[in-house]
């Protein structure tokens, strides 16, 4: 249904204004039915409500409140199925049309967080995908995690069509046997001798949409959309930067800029990992005199360094593909533990229209790394954004697919309430407020009728077109006049408009008579 929709006060006058304009022009075509065909009597209804038409009588005849019109149109179906772990993501809204599952997810494998089968009708869905936060890194000198980016798309679809929707997991703090979040790059193990065993924070899970059920690298594409996660938060020495976003294209990386993995030998800086691409992982974090992160993979984040002194790096976020480890240093003032590099988001199918992705807005320091695409509609709070410091687990990320059957064309009949006239009536004269939608033919599209007998009997009315309200197009008055004398003989009049084939919206009829 049509609405106005502005914020901006001279749009809303020059609507109001037009509007004016166009009930007085339906309003002068009334009088002149009174003044040149000297009718006695009559109604006017101008469409605020549905009070002047009888739905019993009716068929097919929508209303739209919003703008008071009828119309012969009837909308579509609409279907939303929204994907999520945990928490205020629910993991199911649309159970008609999908099933949810709860994995198990894991680092190269695992089950869809669940299914959608498309329905009768559907010719097309819309894809929103938020990837996961990863971990700050542990401790009062840790990091913040970075957080998710965001992609989607419009993708083809045929009736019962399978698509799988893997939502991807946020990174862990001090994790020890998970591998971050669902295919996240985890923090790395420590190989300490005194028997700290803690590792420093998991790069978080990608999530995606997937013909298949278990994605692989292939010629022919099984990926629709991809959102980057976002990498761990390491320990450092100098200021506070959190582990790289999810991308973009490019996942991003706690430095300077994305690709391999970064060199740093200033003390006090961070080893970080590389973000992926879209051909390849980023490299991990890399020193002469540091241990050496593992590079990010096809949906994997790379491990973070192990080191037998304690300065492990940590583990880099999933995407189409993921981040680099960061590395670890040996000796202080280097002692450092580097982030984690972003993963990259991806809507390269080539049944994908439409497609565009939100990278993580800039480096961002407590409360966690920033989601990206936090302000597209369908965004669900708690999802997708970097754990905080010191020891806050990356947020889960979610999955949003809608869509809706296409609008029908109906065969519509607006029948008025009864009037009662003084007399028998032998003339009456219609005034249709209408605007076409479609190409309508008048009196094929568009039929009128008249009942002196409270609708036992019709009588069809040639319409005219009088002309439009304003310019060449738009709102117009539709007239016609008719003799009702050949009807049985009766006082109970009533209009009648059948609508059929294109669309035609009617914003007022008034019937008068003598």
């Amino acid at each position: 249904m049509t609405q106005f929709l502005t914020t901006d006060n001279t749009d809303n006058t020059q609507i109001a204004n037009s509007q004016d304009v166009s009930l007085l022009g339906f309003k002068m075509a009334v009088n002149e039915g009174l003044t040149v065909f000297n009718l006695v009597d009559g109604i006017v209804d101008e469409f605020h409500d549905e009070s002047g038409a009888d739905e019993g009588e009716g068929s097919n005849d929508n209303y739209c409140a919003s703008s008071d019109f009828y119309q012969n149109l009837t909308a579509g179906t609409p279907y939303s199925a929204g994907f999520g772990r945990t928490g205020s993501a629910a993991p199911i809204t649309e159970p008609t049309t999908s099933e949810a599952s709860e994995g198990p997810f894991g680092q190269g494998a695992g089950a869809p967080s669940g299914v959608f089968t498309v329905p009768s009708g559907i010719t097309s869905v819309n894809i929103q995908a938020w990837g996961a936060g990863g971990t700050a890194g542990p401790g009062g000198s840790g990091n913040d995690g970075g957080g998710g980016g965001y992609a989607e798309g419009t993708l083809a679809v045929t009736a019962t069509q399978a698509v799988y929707a893997f939502v991807g997991e946020g990174g862990v703090v001090f994790s020890t046997s998970k591998n971050g979040g669902a295919r996240g790059g985890g923090g790395s193990n420590d190989c300490h001798p005194s028997g700290d065993t803690a590792s420093l924070g998991g790069g978080g899970g990608a999530t995606f949409v997937s013909s298949a059920t278990s994605p692989q690298v292939s010629s022919a594409p099984q990926l629709y959309v991809v959102a980057g996660a976002g990498g761990g938060g390491g320990i450092e020495m100098g200021p506070g930067i959190p582990g790289g976003g999810g991308g973009g294209l490019v996942g991003g990386q706690a430095s300077t800029s994305p690709g391999t993995g970064v060199n740093f030998a200033t003390p006090g800086q961070q080893y970080s990992g590389g973000g992926g691409d879209q051909e390849q992982g980023g490299g991990g974090g890399t020193h002469a005199t540091i241990y050496s992160g593992q590079a990010g993979s096809f949906l994997g984040g790379g491990k973070g360094a192990d080191s037998p002194q304690g300065t492990a790096g940590a583990g880099g976020g999933a995407g189409f593909y993921g981040g680099g480890g960061g590395g670890g240093a040996v000796t202080a003032p280097t002692q450092s533990r580097g982030h984690g590099g972003g993963g990259s988001s991806y809507y390269g199918h080539p049944q994908i229209t439409s497609g565009s992705t939100v990278a993580v807005p800039g480096a961002q320091c407590g409360p966690g790394g920033l989601a990206g695409g936090r302000t597209q509609p369908g965004y669900v709070s708690c999802t997708s954004e970097g754990g905080a410091r010191p020891t806050g687990s990356g947020q889960d990320g979610y999955i949003l697919l809608t869509a809706a059957t296409a609008d029908v064309t109906t065969s519509t009949t607006i029948v008025s309430n009864a009037f009662t006239a003084g007399s028998a009536p032998t003339t009456s004269r219609i005034v249709v407020f209408q605007e076409d939608v479609g190409s309508i033919t008048l009196n094929t599209d568009i039929i009128a009728s008249v009942s002196r007998n409270g609708g036992s009997n019709f009588t069809n009315v040639t319409l005219s077109d009088s002309g439009y309200v304003t310019g060449a197009s738009g709102q117009r008055i539709l007239t016609g006049s008719v003799d009702i004398s050949g009807q049985p003989s009766g006082t109970s009049m009533r209009w009648k408009l059948a609508l059929a084939n294109n669309v035609s919206k009617v914003h007022g009829v008034s019937l008068q008579w003598k």
